[in-house]
Order: structure tokens, then sequence, then C-alpha cells
């Protein structure tokens, strides 16, 4: 159980004893860590009282420094709890409010910014696409590595994020080459899920989770270790996480959903010159105290207007606020929480009451009990609401909308701006209630990992019967039959889409994927065209608009849509390949070569880019290296058919006849692509005309 009903106000006596326990005062040049690891709970944390021996780093760092006993997320979300952390905002003053529909405002500071302004070097090294830089939290670093693979959609899910084994190695790989003060911020994904843990820690008797934490630890520990090496005696380290995990708790098994403690309850260790070492700190912290108590540390003063406090000046906060609007992306009821003292309200459309002081697990709903208290807080609840900014979603589609899905999170409302139709907001289902909905929705989602699409399709298409208005589980539902190959079904499903939402730009593009595998290009050209009308800002609907434009031989259409695409995502891996094919078409092989490099760069071993540098090879005459191109992608892919057929011509170069039929053989016989089984049948026919 998370760790909650600690006493709430710290005395002033024990605020003394923080102050005369520190160390030595901080010097301005001290150097910065903050580590973030997704989804941790306090409770599985050595020092927040866990046995199980998963966090033996984090524990050594809460005996150097100190650790603050009740700290609590302000989002169950990873891209708001993060905006959160690093400008010291709750989310209803910095305006992001949900993962892949907001970016972060220019104008606001945050720790990135205001450090390089007192010239630290600054780089983040973060680990899942939810944290892309298009989400507005690059600003302020100088550099910002989110070199993450992200492959077309319905591929593995594990290809969206990277293991912080490569953070670790890129973070350490800038730390040693820094000469002066920096602050790096690194992100672990490790134990969000899925659960993929390493196997030297997946033993016995260890959950999965566990086993990640287990992993996120060990790369505390070693990035902690390069760290202290490169500023010795000069670093200040804070590990903290977004949020936690419901493993079950309340029906939750991810996050996202509800705002109880088994999803608000996380760590926090800072430790360093100027910490105090071996202390625990009592009373309420929030998400939003991380950014002064850093600056605090520094001796550098806090910029006015923040929601946090510098703990070690001011600890034991009374009140906390936390938000969800995952639900909305579902058409639900969003979620709103406030905590005052040990009593908490959620508000929902049931609101709920709990005393955290007796209760930590939050099993006893007190609202009808103390309607007095349920009351009061949410009319302090509406007063914090007033002061609420104004922000515009800027949704962040396609590729990056898919990675989001299949990381378990939906990106988008269902509001009017994205539909068209009215915003179900004003009588909208209670997530509580809209929980074995979700539930199957997460069963379907782990069935399409696994590429049981049947078993994918057959959940989705109840959900649909059930929620018939629901947008997202449409969507899905045609989604699922595309990549089975029913692009009949697909269209019917999609039909009811538009009717729903005539105004998506979001349907209209998987109008346009369909319609593509169907070979209607004609419509599939007007339904990105349309796409693009609604939503100037859709980088896969002009990198599909390019792809498509190529297929019928119209190469300047297809550059100028293909640059549209990495004008808005210059770390658009398939645009840099797709952009590599084009300009291979045009005749401009230097540079086409640079684009396929480029790609490589962003995702490594990227299908489409590898594929596209063999068939240079090919062309320059360089048959084994091109030969190894293709033998890598279809490697990782083993149905890259494209790949296979391009082998086998190769092969026939190479005097490997046999070889090259075979794989021709393999390619008529198991490709959905009519275009390319055709191809792979006229090539055999021309070798077996050759042989006689």
């Amino acid at each position: 159980m998370t760790r909650s009903g600690r006493g709430l106000v710290m005395s002033g006596l024990a605020a003394l004893s923080l102050s005369a326990c520190a160390r030595r005062a901080p010097e301005v040049h001290s150097s910065v860590l903050l580590i973030t690891i997704d989804t941790l709970r306090a409770d599985r944390v050595g020092a927040y009282g866990s046995s199980a021996g998963l966090t033996p780093a984090l524990d050594r760092m809460a005996t150097a420094g100190s650790l603050f006993e009740d700290v609590t997320a302000a989002a169950p979300l990873t891209l708001p709890s993060h905006a959160t952390l690093l400008s010291g905002l709750n989310p209803y003053h910095h305006g992001v409010r949900n993962n892949g529909t907001y970016v972060f405002p220019d104008l606001k500071p945050t720790l990135a910014t205001l450090l390089k302004a007192r010239g630290h070097a600054t780089a983040a090294f973060v680990s899942a696409v939810v944290l892309d830089q298009r989400y507005g939290l690059a600003r302020g670093f100088d550099l910002y590595d989110d070199r993450i693979t992200r492959l077309a959609s319905g591929r593995s899910v594990l290809e969206s994020e990277r293991a912080c084994d490569a953070v670790v190695a890129n973070a350490s790989e800038w730390i040693q080459a820094q000469q002066g003060p920096f602050f790096v911020w690194a992100h672990f994904y490790e134990p969000h899920a899925p659960y993929t843990p390493p196997t030297d820690l997946a033993v016995a008797g260890r959950s999965a989770y566990d086993a990640e934490v287990a992993a996120a630890d060990r790369c505390v520990g070693r990035l902690v270790q390069v760290a202290e090496a490169a500023r010795p005696n000069r670093l200040i380290t804070a590990v903290t996480s977004d949020h936690g995990e419901g493993l079950g708790e309340h029906g939750e098994s991810t996050h996202g959903l509800f705002l109880y403690q088994s999803t608000l309850s996380v760590p926090m260790i800072i430790s360093g010159p100027g910490v105090a070492a071996g202390k625990r700190v009592a009373g309420l912290t929030r998400g939003a105290d991380l950014l002064p108590t850093l600056l605090g540390t520094l001796g550098i003063e806090t910029p006015s207007g923040l929601d946090g406090r510098n703990l070690f000046k001011d600890p034991g906060q009374r009140e906390a606020y936390a938000e969800s609007d995952y639900a909305a992306g579902f058409g639900w009821a969003k979620l709103r929480s406030w905590r005052l003292g040990p009593l908490k309200l959620i508000d929902a459309p049931r609101p709920e009451l709990y005393d955290l002081s007796s209760d930590p697990g939050e099993s006893t709903d007190l609202a009808s009990k103390r309607p007095g208290d349920l009351d009061r807080l949410r009319a302090v609840l509406k007063t914090a609401l007033a002061s609420e900014v104004q922000s515009t979603e800027r949704r962040i589609r396609g590729e990056s909308e898919e990675q989001l899905r299949s990381l378990g999170y939906v990106a988008g409302g269902s509001g009017r701006s994205e539909t068209g139709g009215p915003a179900r907001d004003s009588a909208a289902l209670d997530p509580k209630d809209a929980m074995p909905l979700l539930r199957r929705f997460e069963q379907a989602m782990e069935a399409e990992a696994r590429q049981n699409l049947a078993e994918s399709a057959r959940i989705l298409n109840d959900l649909v019967k059930s929620d018939p208005t629901n947008l997202t589980f449409h969507r899905s539902l045609a989604s699922s039959h595309r990549r089975s190959g029913r692009g009949v079904e697909a269209l019917r499903v999609l039909r009811t889409a538009a009717e729903l939402a005539p105004k998506s730009a979001s349907v209209a593009h998987d109008q346009s994927l369909v319609q593509a595998a169907l070979g209607q290009s004609v419509q599939a050209i007007e339904s990105e065209r349309r796409a693009i009308e609604l939503d100037s800002g859709f980088v896969e609907a002009f990198d599909h608009l390019s792809a498509l434009h190529a297929a019928a031989g119209r190469f300047e259409p297809a550059r100028e849509a293909v640059e549209n695409a990495i004008r808005l995502d210059p770390n658009h891996a398939g645009a840099w390949a797709n952009r590599g094919n084009i300009l291979r078409a045009l005749g401009k092989t230097d540079e086409a070569e640079k684009s396929y490099a480029r790609s490589l760069e962003l995702a490594p071993g990227h299908l489409e880019a590898l594929n596209g540098a063999g068939v240079l090879a090919v062309e320059s005459g360089r048959l084994a290296a091109a030969a190894e191109l293709f033998e890598e992608a279809i490697a990782r892919d083993i149905n890259f058919h494209e790949a296979r057929l391009n082998l086998a011509v190769v092969e026939v170069q190479r005097g490997h006849v046999e070889r090259a039929m075979a794989l021709a053989r393999e390619v008529a016989s198991g490709t959905r692509d009519r275009a390319l089984r055709a191809r792979a049948r006229a090539f055999l026919r021309d070798l077996q005309a050759s042989s006689r």
C-alpha cells in the first residue's frame, strides 16, 4: 500500500533541525542531475518501506540525502506530470492536460531555461515517445535526446520506447564531455507497462513490474556514479517519478484513469551539497515543489508565480492538487482532486471523499457521511480552478498517436474541436462506471501487441456495440481490420466514425490508409488532402500523401509533401526514409543517401531506410553491402517482403539463382500486397524462362 497517511505539518523546530543538519553551503556552480523514473510507486522503494530489495541505489541516495515521505504527483500521466516537475506549476496553470494533445507553452520558465540562463550546460535524455520534443519540454536544453525508434503502426510496443541502458550510455557520454556545471534530466521508462525486464532481474517470485523497478534502479546507480565522478562534491542529484501504477488496486491495472494514491504516491529523494544527509521530511510534498527546492539548493531565487515551494525552507505543505483528463480521450468524465491535510476529494460525477490518515488505501468513501467536508473541499477546488489558464490542444496525430496508443495511452478527447460534433462532458460517464470498458480496451491492445488481430477485433467490436458513440473504439476497430487485410470492413467502420466526427482529420487519415491498402489511390489522396485541410499540422497525413504521389510517379508533389512532414517533425524517421525514396527516384542519389542515413540515425534499423539504402547500393554495384542491408531488414521483420524481393534480385546478380527463386517464392506466397505479389511472380517467371 502506498504511504500517504503521514503527518502533514512539520514543526518549526524540525525545520530548524533540517537547516542545522545541512552540509556546507552549496556552490552556485554545482551541477544538477535529475532522474525521473516513469511509473514508480513509492512503496516499491526500500527507503519507503519495501523489503523486496529492489532499489539499493535509491536507498543509498536516501542515506546520503533527504527523503520526502509523502509525495503526490500532479497527474497520473507522463507529459502533464513532467511539465509540473520541470515548471513548478500545476497543470491548470501550465496548461498541459493530457498526453499527445498539448504542448508546453513557450513563455513559461522551466528548470532548463533557468539553469541555462545561469551558465549551466543543459541536456535531456528521454526514453519514450510521449516526451518527444514536439510536446514543448525541449526548450532550454542544449541537447534534447529523444532518438526513440518510432516505426509504423502495428509493430511491437517496445519499439515506442528505449531501455534505460541506452539513456545512461548517451547521458554518460555527454556528462563526461562537460568542462563546467551542467543540468541533466534523464528519464527512464522502466517500470512502465508493458513489463519486459532484463532476464537476469526476472527472478522467480518477482513480478515483472518489480523486476523493471530493479532495472531502473540499476540504471540510476550507473548514471549517478558517472555524474559524481565528473563533478565530485559539486553534484546535486534528485530522483522522483511522474506517477505510480495501479497494479489492480481499485480495479486499475496501470494508470491514468483514476486519482487514487496507488497512481499518485511517488518517491522523491534529493542529495548533494547543502542537503541534509539521512533526513526524512514529513508532510505533504507536491511535484510542483521540485523546481523551487532544487533552485534553493543552488542558492538561486525562485521565480514568482509558482505553485511549488522550496521544501527546505517551507516543508510540510497542507494542500495538493491532482487531475486526469485521460478518460476524456474516450469521451468520459475528467477527474479533479484536492487534498487538504489528510482529507482528499476526488471530484467526479459521483464525488468521493477519503481520510488518508485512517484510510491510506482509500477503501472507505466518506462522501455521503461527511457532506460538509465534501462541500468544503469542492469549494476550495473551485476557487483554485478559477485561475485556470486557457490552453489549446494541439493534436499530434498519425504515427505519434499510434505509438501513444501502443504505450497504453489514448491521445485526444471527444470535444467539439476534434469531432465537429457535440462534446460529451455535460453528461459524461463516470470513470468508475467506465472501468469495465477500459479493461476490455486494454485487453484488445494487449492482443494487438501479440499480433492476435482477430482477438483484438472481436473485443473492439463488442466495445463499439457497448459504447456506440465512442470514437476511439471505432477507430481502433477499423485499425485492427486494416492490419488484418479486411479493408472493406475497416471502411465500413470508418464511415460510422466519420458520421460521429465529420471534422476529424484523424478519421480522414484512417480512411486514406485503408483506401491505399485496397488500391484506391485516387480516393486515398482525396482523403489525405481532406485530413490536411482539417489539420495543417498533421505530420503523418503529409508523409502518407507524399508516398501516394510517389507511387503514382508524381515525385515533385511527393517531395513537397514530405518536406512539409519533416518541417513539422524533424525527428520523423519514416519521413526521412520516404524523402530518401523520392530523391532516389529523382536521381539525387547523394541527397537520398543522406536522408536514409538521417532516418537510421533517428531510428536504428528503420526498415524503409535499410531497404532504400540497399537499393542505392545495388544501383552503385555494391552487391555485398546491398545484401547485408536487405538481410538486416528481413531479420528485423520477417514479413518485410519488399526487402526480400530486393535481396532475390541481388542474389541473381551474385549468381545464387536457387536462393533467389526461394526468396521470390516466399514473397509470392507470403505478402498481402497485390502489386508486390505480382512482381514476385513475374520475377519467378523470368528466372524460370532464362534457365530453360
